[in-house]
């Protein structure tokens, strides 16, 4: 059982990072242009979308890699580096989800020009396979069996066994180049791609400055629709009250991630050309008890317990009135969530109740034990 104290919720300054930044524009313009400054109180480190990194770093890859396929904000997939999304209907994955079939496009190149090919899908998935690679993510990619480039446009795979989750997983998972990277004898160890990372995405690669910033610029061979923005820099503030200072002053134009912290939110909603908005995020802040321990093997004490947490206090003092109690540790956009649990609200009495019913007699000194 765990108590949950309320949905998240983050403050944003725009839309999340990533493709939205320069394939969301209402009008868009005839060339890119401007420049949009993304504040981040995490420094991006590791620029090999493949290896093990942390949340910070998939904003950068968003604007500089591509994936087969990427998810717009509906939740539907649409096709990036594949041509089509594969589909029983278009006969991309069969009957039995086992044979997957994927269309390329064939206008694609990296940002030093070379063209991207069926080989870089192989590539990538074999990359992640190999086990002296340090993969950030392997699960999914490891039932991926007998890869066959058809041609520079079609590559086909076997699946060990049919794996709903997949198609989502290729959607975040974005493809390094083969002709830079093949001949690394460490495939850990490549120091200039990391310096200078080639990929497919709307910006390429101008700069970093360890401890300041990372600049990217509008890739003019792009292959999707923008970029709209010419220029994008990646600054490093740690401190999350400077952050919020500088995106009142107009220094910063969008709070990444970490968002706008509660505290600032009332301020940040009143200021001139900014926009402020209280996004969902997809998690839950809860306490999960150790139910190895014998006194929470007993379902009346966590019961208790729970009565006792005064959630809305909680979320008023500490969160600023902004998350939303709730009941379940999944949020509530998960396809699992379950509006109907009961409630439990904050109730001391019935928690003091339940405890004696079930034989938690206060002592002398107050704390209750099982059967005195």
């Amino acid at each position: 059982m765990a108590m949950g104290l309320g949905a998240g919720a983050l403050v944003w300054s725009g839309p999340r990072l990533g493709w939205l930044v320069q394939a969301e524009a209402s009008t868009p313009p005839a060339k890119p242009t401007g420049q949009i400054i993304i504040g981040l109180s995490q420094e991006p480190t590791v620029f090999h979308p493949l290896r093990l990194h942390i949340e910070v770093d998939e904003g950068v890859y968003f604007n500089l890699f591509s994936a087969l396929w990427r998810v717009d904000p509906q939740g539907n997939f649409l096709p990036d580096l594949a041509a089509e999304i594969p589909t029983l209907a278009n006969g991309g994955i069969s009957e039995d989800g086992l044979q997957w079939r994927v269309k390329l496009r064939d206008n694609v190149k990296w940002h030093d020009g070379t063209p991207f090919t069926a080989d870089d899908v192989k590539f990538n998935l074999d990359l992640i396979n190999n086990p002296k690679f340090a993969a950030g993510r392997r699960a999914g990619h490891e039932l991926v069996k007998d890869i066959k480039v058809v041609s520079p446009t079609e590559i086909t795979w076997r699946m060990e066994h049919a794996y709903a989750p997949y198609p989502s997983i290729l959607s975040w998972t974005f493809l390094v180049p083969k002709h830079l990277l093949e001949k690394a004898s460490d495939p850990n160890n490549t120091p200039e791609f990391l310096a200078h990372p080639v990929g497919t995405g709307a910006f390429t690669w101008v700069e970093r400055v360890p401890g300041d910033h990372i600049a990217l610029a509008a890739y003019s061979g792009y292959h999707g629709g923008g970029p709209y923005v010419e220029r994008l820099i990646f600054k490093y503030v740690p401190d999350l009250t400077v952050l919020y200072t500088q995106f009142q002053t107009g220094e910063i134009d969008y709070i990444g991630i970490q968002g706008i912290t509660p505290d600032h939110y009332a301020e940040a909603k009143t200021l001139k050309d900014r926009v402020v908005t209280p996004v969902p995020q997809p998690f839950v802040e809860n306490i999960a008890f150790n139910t190895g321990l014998p006194v929470f093997k007993d379902r009346a004490v966590r019961e208790a317990l729970y009565y006792a947490l005064d959630k809305k206090s909680i979320i008023e003092q500490i969160y600023y009135g902004l998350p939303s109690p709730i009941e379940s540790f999944l949020p509530p956009q998960s396809w699992a969530f379950n509006p109907n649990l009961p409630k439990h609200e904050f109730n001391l009495e019935k928690a003091k109740q339940l405890l004696t019913d079930a034989g938690w007699v206060p002592g002398s000194d107050g704390v209750r034990a099982k059967d005195g």
